[in-house]
């Protein structure tokens, strides 16, 4: 959930979701008004266009790469795999 509204604040909702994304059931962009998000933000044009591509299919997230600290080991783990879509 965490995830999903602050990628909307900042101009780039997680394809397919359809709580916090284009056309979603939360107010758009995470509650932020048009002026208050960065410049680089998805434009409406953009989002309405990849939700119309991606309509009816699951959310598109991935991490490519995750790196952190083992709570326990303390050894720094780093894991990477491309995206399955």
């Amino acid at each position: 959930h965490q995830l999903n509204v602050h990628c909307a604040a900042i101009g780039h909702p997680i394809v397919g979701d359809t709580v916090y994304g284009y056309g979603g059931e939360a107010a758009p962009n995470g509650g932020l008004r048009p002026e208050e998000l960065p410049e680089d933000g998805a434009s409406e044009e953009l989002q309405r266009d990849i939700a119309e591509v991606f309509q009816g299919k699951p959310m598109c997230v991935h991490a490519k790469v995750i790196s952190f600290c083992h709570p326990v080991t303390k050894e720094e783990l780093s894991f990477e795999c491309d995206a399955p879509f």
